[in-house]
């Protein structure tokens, strides 16, 4: 978990919403806002923990990249 940043676990939060056609874009920029700010109020474990980026979808996640 050490080599997880910001940036990283942000995009993987966001890339199940990306295909999503119901979501506009100005509503994605919101979200990863609101990722982000969660983020920085709660850190990183906690941030894991709200966006259910347990280590089964990071996996998930970096297996698609």
């Amino acid at each position: 978990m050490a080599g997880y940043t910001k940036e990283f676990l942000i995009q993987a939060f966001m890339h199940r919403y990306m295909r999503c056609s119901l979501l506009t874009i100005e509503q994605l920029e919101s979200l990863e806002k609101l990722a982000e700010r969660c983020y920085d109020h709660f850190g990183r474990d906690k941030f894991r923990d709200y966006a259910s980026l347990s280590a089964e979808r990071i996996r998930e996640y970096k297996a698609q990249l």
